[in-house]
């Protein structure tokens, strides 16, 4: 083992994958319960729809503020 080589597992990146994989996981636990009737159409709808406008809002912070840092305060 290299004392100097980085391991790929982890810090960031690491801690990143492990988010996908457990928001993976639980998208398709919600289409399982969906499937079995456990969550009704509606309910469902109703989430998406507020994961979409929370999805949108953190967008467009993210887009205003990398703008923001972009002009580094050039007036």
């Amino acid at each position: 083992m290299n004392p100097n080589q980085t391991e790929s597992g982890g810090g960031l990146p690491g801690a990143m994958r492990v988010i996908g994989v457990l928001a993976v996981m639980v998208v398709a636990l919600i289409g399982i319960l969906a499937v079995l009737g456990v969550i009704p159409q509606e309910a469902l709808q109703e989430w998406f729809t507020k994961a979409g406008l929370v999805l949108a809002i953190v967008v467009a912070a993210a887009i205003a503020l990398a703008l923001l840092t972009r002009s580094g305060g050039k007036t």
